[in-house]
């Protein structure tokens, strides 16, 4: 696959998880509105960064990168 249609691919299902990642945590979110700002401080900073992890290898894919060149 050429690099300008993998990057493609790539951004559509960036959008895709984005969407699906936001609504399921801001929905879990909800369960901690009556907590001390401090735990929602931490699951909204935790759950802010953890949508990076099930996207790297999608952005690994996208720039052709091997394991080896990662």
């Amino acid at each position: 696959m050429k690099a300008t249609h993998r990057r493609a691919v790539g951004m559509v299902a960036t959008l895709v998880v984005l969407f699906v990642y936001a609504f399921f945590a801001a929905s879990i979110g909800g369960l901690f509105a009556d907590r001390s700002p401090l735990v929602q401080l931490t699951f909204f900073a935790i759950a802010g960064l953890a949508w990076v992890i099930p996207l790297y290898p999608v952005y690994k894919w996208m720039r052709g990168l091997t394991d080896e060149e990662a």
